[in-house]
C-alpha cells in the first residue's frame, strides 16, 4: 500500500517558492536561534510565567491529547504518544472549551500580534520527537518554559545551523524563539514531564511578503491539515 502524503510533501514545491520570497522580504536575517527580545510581547508572557504555567498544570497531562492522535500529518514525528498538545488557537480558530480553562493564559496570547498557534506543549518522561523541520519560513516558533525536569541538561531541543549545533535546555521562565525550518530534535531523557507554551508567529517582513502570507495561512486554514485537527479534537471533547 502506498504511504499517504502529508501537507509536508504535498506542498513542498510550492512552499520552497513562498519561503524565498519570503526571505527576500524579510526584516530578521535568515538564522535558526534568535534573542527572544527582539519580540515586543516576549517580556508580558515572562512577567506572568508563573500563572501561566499554574493553568497547564491544572489542566492536567491526562486531559491533555496525544498530537499523534489528532494531527495524522504529524505522522513520524508524533509516533511517540508521550508528546500532547493543548490546542488554544491555530490559524484563526480558537478552541473556547480550552481557552475556559486557562482564561489568563487566553487573555495574554489575544494580546500577541500575528499569532499562528498557540497550545501548551507536554513532553512526557521518556519522551523523544524525532529530526524533522516545519513548514514555512513565514512563522517564527517560540517557547516559554513552564516545568522544566530537575535534570534539566537531560531535557532539551537540538536545533542545526549548518555544521553548528544549538543544544538548548529549556529553564522555567524563559524563553527560546527559533526558526523551525531548520532540522531539529526533541529529548526528555528524564523522570518528569516537560511543559511549555508554544507559539508560533509570523516572520516580521515587508508588505509584499506579508500579502503572499496572507494567502499561504489562509490556505493553510482551510487545508486538511487543520481541518483534521479541528474535527479529531471535536471528536475527543
Amino acid at each position: 500500500m502506498a504511504k499517504k502524503k502529508t501537507i509536508y510533501h504535498l506542498t513542498k514545491g510550492l512552499r520552497d517558492r513562498v519561503d524565498a520570497f519570503i526571505m527576500r522580504q524579510s526584516l530578521l536575517p535568515d538564522q535558526a536561534v534568535f534573542d527572544p527580545a527582539i519580540m515586543p510581547w516576549v517580556g508580558m508572557l515572562e512577567r506572568h510565567w508563573g500563572e501561566i504555567r499554574d493553568e497547564a498544570l491544572r489542566v492536567g497531562v491526562n486531559d491533555i491529547p496525544s498530537l499523534g492522535d489528532i494531527s495524522p500529518d504529524h505522522g513520524r514525528i508524533a509516533a511517540d504518544r508521550r508528546w500532547r498538545s493543548f490546542f488554544l488557537e491555530g490559524y484563526g480558530y480558537k478552541r473556547q472549551e480550552n481557552r475556559a480553562r486557562v482564561p489568563l493564559t487566553a487573555a495574554l496570547i489575544d494580546r500577541i500580534p500575528d499569532l499562528c498557534t498557540a497550545s501548551f506543549s507536554v513532553l512526557e518522561a521518556g519522551c523523544h520527537i524525532p529530526r524533522h523541520r516545519g513548514m514555512t519560513k513565514g512563522m517564527l516558533t517560540y517557547h516559554l518554559a513552564l516545568r522544566v525536569p530537575d535534570d534539566r541538561k537531560n531535557c532539551w531541543i537540538q536545533i542545526e545551523e549548518g555544521t553548528h549545533m544549538h543544544v538548548c535546555p529549556w529553564t522555567d521562565g524563559h524563553s527560546l524563539l527559533f526558526d523551525d525550518t531548520y532540522n531539529h530534535e526533541v529529548w526528555n531523557n528524564t523522570g518528569q514531564d516537560r511543559y511549555v507554551l508554544l507559539i508560533q508567529v509570523r516572520r516580521p517582513c515587508r508588505w509584499p511578503a506579508r500579502l503572499l502570507m496572507n494567502l499561504f495561512f489562509t490556505g493553510v486554514r482551510y487545508s486538511r491539515f487543520v481541518q483534521d485537527i479541528r474535527r479529531n479534537l471535536d471528536c475527543g471533547s
